[in-house]
């Protein structure tokens, strides 16, 4: 079964070296769109990936720790979670369930939002655990996690093991390397077909194109992981004949930016 229709999500803009991106990259800064989709499915509203939020795109220290003096990140005037579904019509009541990608804070920024609206929230088993391993270790910043936005005690986390459904034409895709439990989504649409996010398993269309793996990991050991994680999605997208998205290439943002009334 597939979805019904689905919306781009804009939440701000990061400056980050290519290197960080695609590995073997220049240490050039490009300008990186921060996103996500919600998709209407007989379920209710999925929100896939959450941004970043208003607190630490307002706190320079907290900025110049996780990107450095000269890259902090923007976003709109007020909440971007609140903002980019207000563009499409849409509230953080409005949401079903919700997925988090992984633990990076453009990605986990709306979570405390979402829990006080009571939305149960999805992601990976080992990325929660290695999240709060950090977080309880004091380690969470080094890898560009923010303790704040995951450690509330009344969060309704999802914990998932690998693949999984997350509503009909909504599911995940285990794709660790850049964080052992990373994953990327896969939607199904009764016009458009099927489309894959990778997220952070692929940064730009260069990861995806030559098959060359981000350029960070945050655990060493898992650069083979990162890899494999860009052939599986690539494998799966020529399997499927599916629009395989790479996480926060701009140039492919604009081209998919969803029509009046959505994707369908």
């Amino acid at each position: 079964m597939s979805a019904q229709r689905m919306f781009m999500l804009e939440y701000g803009t990061e400056l980050v070296p290519k290197s960080l991106s695609v590995l073997g990259g220049s240490d050039k800064v490009i300008a990186t769109p921060i996103y996500g989709v919600v998709v209407e499915t007989s379920d209710g509203l999925v929100l896939l990936d959450t941004g970043i939020n208003a607190a630490a795109l307002a706190d320079p220290q907290t900025l110049t720790e996780i990107y450095g003096a000269d890259l902090h990140p923007w976003g709109p005037d007020g909440d971007p979670l609140k903002v980019a579904l207000d563009r499409v019509g849409l509230a953080v009541s409005d949401i079903a369930v919700a997925a988090i990608s992984h633990l990076h804070l453009d990605h986990s920024g709306g979570i405390g939002l979402l829990t006080d609206a009571g939305v149960p929230i999805a992601i990976q088993q080992a990325e929660l655990d290695y999240g709060l391993a950090r977080a309880a270790a004091g380690t969470e910043r080094s890898v560009a996690f923010l303790a704040e936005d995951y450690t509330r005690a009344d969060i309704c986390w999802r914990g998932l093991d690998g693949e999984a459904e997350l509503a009909p034409g909504v599911s995940v895709i285990s794709t660790p390397g850049h964080t052992p439990g990373h994953m990327s989504f896969r939607v199904e649409l009764p016009q458009t077909g099927t489309w894959i996010f990778a997220a952070d398993a692929a940064d730009l269309s260069e990861n995806l194109f030559e098959r060359i793996p981000c350029g960070s990991v945050a655990e060493p050991d898992d650069a083979p992981k990162a890899l494999a994680s860009i052939n599986l999605l690539m494998d799966e997208g020529e399997r499927l004949d599916a629009r395989v998205i790479p996480g926060h290439d701009s140039v492919f943002w604009k081209a998919v930016w969803h029509p009046l009334g959505g994707h369908r």
